[in-house]
């Protein structure tokens, strides 16, 4: 395979390439309202001996009722401890940390990568112009066009940047950067970065990044994912605020344990180093990953530097969001399933925060385990837990509410009850995603849509009304002939359960009519108008 590359022609005038990419607004970016810290730890330490409490009551002999059922129980309860601990040991070590702002010697070269596919134009453009603005560093954009798009290449032209296409689209997007690397081989610079085409870096990108290179164990500085759409609806503002947790307190604290990982976009790497590994993998979805684990063995590091420093464009549809997440939670759970000999010369913690990043997309399956039980409780009387209803409550509630209070704190607010409700209604996204990766059925990957469209898919919203229809139905049934402990026990289980799944549903139909009232005709046939511009997604972005 030869890719056409197209070198870029004469500059244009700056002063007409300058692209509005103002830094963020106080309002915007502002850290959250300070935690007492020494209140949250006492709080963990609470969570800790609740969990304690529940789970000397639950493992006794006596508590078994449908042997099956049970194991089913404890199996789900027992995952979630384990995840639970684990994001309070995780969070506890969150700290802000100064990075260096001192710049490297000279005026270093740097690469810059914008894959593309079928991205409609003004947000390619938009970023394109945001990357071409950057300071810092002599910066070097190309466009990576997987479409191979007439329209790209005269943009590239028009913009005085670099065009490149392939001939053959193997390995998706990390065999186009492969591609990249290999193309500008003969006079790339020694430090490249990638932008997804919808990720417009704010100018200070560089200025912020590029002093983590001092240290040469740094392979891999990356930074936050944002969404500066986020006022598009509820939908979009739950999608933002699960990045902004992840990016936020999780990501902090699996800096300080030496575990931070590449996350596909807004990032800068060394050259030498991504190739003395091969490059970027083609044969898993997680390709980033990968390629972090690799570089771990041989000594190298990823950093996280904590600051919001490019904008993108989070998913404005349940379709969008549901194809988003299935890619994820395949590509993770097939290194999990299929891979997990990936990381295993890598230092403990690092171990022990992969097995949490890949195995959190089992805790779908755990909510399904928890939306079911109730149901056959109240329709076949079949119970994981013998007749001690009264123990159940006084055991569970004090953990339940700990886990409750604590991931408010440790998420500082961030995590709200839309972002658990949009989590729990689309819960059936990891069983599925489990069986594809068990059976080796790999997804073909696609970018997340940048256009939400008005209505509910079908075979979206079916999954998830199944469990509510499906408890009413049993609670109906179970109460007809009086109500005892036990079957009080689980309607309030399976209402809490059914609640929140609706409630998810609630916010993807919510959004899904906010489109519909915001577009007109017009719009609707031209998306690519109701794109914001650069400088609206950065007053606008969601940040932890």
């Amino acid at each position: 395979m030869t890719p056409t590359h197209v070198p870029a022609g004469p500059r244009p005038d700056e002063s007409a390439s300058k692209v509005s990419v103002p830094a963020l607004t106080p309002a915007a970016a502002g850290p959250p309202a300070p935690v007492n810290r020494w209140v949250t730890a006492i709080w963990v330490v609470f969570g800790v001996a609740s969990l304690v409490y529940y789970l000397q009551w639950l493992l006794q002999p006596e508590r078994v009722g449908v042997a099956p059922l049970y194991a089913l129980l404890v199996a789900a309860d027992l995952f979630n401890a384990f995840h639970a601990l684990s994001f309070w040991a995780t969070c506890v070590r969150d700290r802000r940390r100064e990075r260096s702002c001192e710049p490297l010697p000279g005026k270093p070269r740097v690469d810059v990568f914008v894959p593309t596919v079928d991205e409609p134009l003004p947000i390619l453009e938009r970023t394109l112009r945001a990357a071409r603005a950057m300071r810092g560093a002599q910066v070097r954009v190309v466009v990576l066009d997987d479409g191979s798009r007439p329209a790209v290449r005269q943009l590239a032209e028009r913009l005085g940047i670099d065009y490149l296409a392939r001939r053959e689209r193997w390995g998706a997007k990390a065999g186009n950067l492969n591609t990249a690397l290999a193309a500008t081989a003969d006079d790339g610079a020694p430090l490249f970065c990638v932008f997804d085409c919808d990720h417009a870096p704010l100018p200070n990108f560089l200025e912020r990044t590029l002093p983590q290179f001092d240290d040469p164990t740094v392979a891999i500085v990356q930074t936050p994912q944002v969404y500066g759409n986020l006022h598009s609806g509820p939908l979009t503002a739950a999608a933002a605020e699960q990045q902004a947790l992840f990016f936020g307190p999780i990501m902090r604290g699996r800096d300080a344990y030496g575990a931070s990982f590449c996350c596909g976009t807004n990032f800068v790497a060394r050259r030498d180093a991504v190739m003395a590994v091969g490059g970027f993998p083609e044969d898993s979805l997680t390709e980033d990953i990968v390629l972090s684990t690799r570089l771990q063995a041989r000594g190298l590091r990823t950093v996280y530097v904590d600051e919001p420093l490019a904008v993108g464009l989070g998913p404005e549809d349940l379709a969008s969001y549901c194809s988003q997440q299935l890619r994820w939670a395949t590509g993770c759970l097939e290194l999990l399933v299929r891979r997990p000999g990936l990381w295993r010369s890598l230092p403990r913690q690092v171990r022990w925060q992969l097995l949490i990043a890949t195995s959190y997309w089992l805790t779908g399956c755990t909510v399904a385990v928890y939306l079911t039980l109730p149901v056959l409780r109240l329709a076949f009387g079949w119970q994981a837990i013998g007749d001690d209803a009264a123990g159940f409550f006084t055991h569970f509630v004090p953990y339940f509410v700990t886990c409750v209070v604590n991931l408010g704190r440790l998420s500082e607010g961030i995590y709200t009850f839309r972002a658990l409700a949009l989590s729990w209604a689309t819960c059936w996204i990891h069983p599925l995603a489990l069986a594809r990766a068990l059976v080796g059925r790999r997804l073909q990957f696609r970018v997340t849509p940048k256009e939400g469209h008005a209505g509910l898919p079908l075979r979206l919203v079916a999954p998830v009304v199944v469990w509510p229809t499906a408890f009413l139905a049993a609670a109906v049934y179970a109460c007809a002939g009086g109500v005892t402990p036990g079957e009080l026990n689980n309607v309030a289980f399976g209402a809490v359960g059914s609640a929140l799944v609706l409630a998810g549903l609630a916010i993807a139909w919510r959004q899904s009519r906010a489109l519909a009232r915001s577009r007109s005709p017009e719009q609707a046939a031209s998306p690519a108008t109701a794109v914001p511009a650069a400088s609206e997604l950065a007053a606008t972005a969601a940040v932890d």
